[in-house]
């Protein structure tokens, strides 16, 4: 932080602790991302009561032709992904909002995938509302720590709505383009900023003295609480406070009280956090090892692509061992190794490697990292059959070649392979679970009430269904495995059940 010798500031923080600040008395509403800064100020209270409302008629909507609704936008046409167009048109978007703000963490990488296809697809004719479906989906991303897409997705419609800059502020805060939120701010008259977002806008552009004045006069006027106060005063003058113990943590920590903390020298490291905030670390200020931990967590929730984690593990060679260290030095053997094309290197490294990967979480991404150029070697024996199921987990191209008969064949992978390769009829399941896969991947049935929802614009809402009965990964019941399964296919998503199929027989191989 910036020196502040010669700044006059010990008066007014004198002030501002010798005044008693209440809390506000208007709340934020409800959102299902809690911890959201209170970057625009709220609403007072008005002395008279509001005025009794006429007997209420039923809504009128007027718009042009070629509007788009809010709840409309999307970064990519829903046919791209294999999705009408007519996602939600059937159904109501309070129904919608609440799915989405209810879904459970996904811990398949298929189901984090289409979960995230359906928050960001742009859709026609959604069902009239008052933005909630919108809102819901940028907070479905800004709750799995896909903040780059929340932010286009914010941009698309527009930053001019309180509710959507709050969005799109925490997002700069927690990535390290709080300048440009904060001139955003500054330019536009129809936002009204709170005074802790003020004072911290004030000092980030060096304007310390402002600040302080603003922050007294926030305290005189009982606009601001005292823990803020009190953050906010040390953010602004650490040294006043020198010897005085920590503060104790806000709760719950948002974007803007991490990056005050930051501030005083009070990190509160990220993993105690929601998941969004571990995009903190990986900005060019956080040291290496903080970078590895937070790409690994995200890539491990599908917020970050694999790509992304294999850049962070091939920075620089590690200085030291165990823990993250070696799965760094790991992943760095086997991209050295195939870069080379020397397949006995490759055999030692893979064997190595997917251990590792495997005990942390990390094989899918392993998959999506390797998968593709390891198919393109002459590998045998185990390190060719550690490739093959490596293929069919990321469903890359190699997945949908016959396995070499070199590869040994174990009863669960050759099942996955017949998935994989549409032979199910061939297949021999080798358990309950199995068979239950391929009753629905070649019968297709489809529940009535399923087909009902289909035929009136509820196909997202029927998805949104299944990704509920999905949630639980490995551990799923094989009866909601197959309703949800069923509801995929009839929703145009055969290639995304497949791909679910495929992880469910061999993720659980290795639970």
């Amino acid at each position: 932080m910036a020196s502040r010798s010669g700044l006059a500031l010990s008066s007014a923080f004198a002030t501002i602790l010798a005044t008693q600040a209440v809390a506000q008395s208007e709340s934020a509403p409800l959102s299902a991302i809690p911890w959201l800064s209170e970057s625009l100020d709220q609403p007072q209270p008005t002395a008279e009561p509001p005025a009794t409302p006429a007997k209420p008629i039923g809504r009128i909507t007027v718009r042009s032709l070629d509007e788009t609704l809010p709840d409309a936008s999307g970064l990519e046409k829903a046919e791209a992904f294999g999705l009408p167009p007519d996602l939600w048109s059937g159904s109501d978007p309070e129904r919608l909002a609440e799915l989405i703000a209810t879904m459970p963490a996904q811990q398949l990488p298929a189901m984090q995938r289409l979960f995230h296809t359906l928050m960001i697809a742009e859709t026609r004719d959604p069902p009239v509302g008052d933005g909630s479906l919108l809102r819901a989906r940028v907070d479905a991303l800004l709750g799995t720590a896909a903040l780059a897409d929340a932010r286009s997705l914010i941009e698309r419609t527009g930053t001019t709505s309180p509710d959507m800059f709050r969005r799109w502020f925490d997002i700069a805060l927690l990535t390290g383009t709080e300048d440009r939120g904060c001139a955003t701010l500054d330019a536009s008259p129809e936002l009204s900023p709170s005074y802790e977002a003020r004072v911290f806008c004030l000092a980030r552009v060096g304007r310390w003295t402002t600040a302080a004045l603003t922050l007294e006069t926030a305290t005189a006027l009982g606009r601001i609480d005292m823990q803020s106060r009190d953050l906010l005063a040390r953010f602004l003058d650490p040294e006043l406070f020198e010897g005085e113990p920590d503060l104790p943590l806000p709760e719950p920590i948002t974007p803007l009280d991490y990056r005050l903390l930051e501030g005083i020298g009070e990190r509160v490291p990220t993993q105690d956090l929601p998941l969004a905030f571990a995009h903190s670390d990986l900005r060019h200020v956080i040291g290496w090892k903080a970078q590895i931990v937070a790409s690994e967590r995200l890539v491990r929730d599908g917020a970050i692509d694999s790509k992304d984690l294999l850049t962070i593990y091939t920075t620089r060679r590690p200085s030291a061992s165990g823990g993250a260290w070696d799965r760094v030095a790991a992943i760095q053997a086997l991209d050295i190794a195939i870069n080379a094309g020397d397949t006995k290197s490759v055999a030692r490294a893979l064997t190595h490697c997917a251990p590792l990967m495997e005990e942390n979480g990390l094989e899918a991404a392993l998959a999506h990292m390797m998968a593709l150029r390891l198919s393109r070697l002459a590998l045998d024996g185990s390190a060719a059959q550690t490739a093959y199921e490596l293929a069919l987990v990321s469903n890359s191209g190699a997945a949908f070649l016959p396995p070499d008969d070199s590869i040994e064949m174990p009863p669960h992978l050759q099942f996955a392979s017949a998935v994989a390769l549409d032979r199910l009829s061939e297949a021999s399941p080798p358990d309950s679970r199995s068979a239950i896969l391929a009753e629905v991947l070649l019968s297709g049935e489809v529940p009535v009430e399923t087909k009902d929802m289909m035929r009136n614009g509820r196909v997202g809402e029927a998805l949104l269904l299944a990704l509920h009965d999905l949630a639980s990964g490995t551990e799923t019941d094989p009866d909601d495995i197959a309703r949800a399964l069923n509801v995929l296919i009839a929703g145009g998503q055969e290639t995304v059940a497949r791909h679910a199929a495929l992880q469910f027989i061999l993720l659980d191989q290795r639970a």
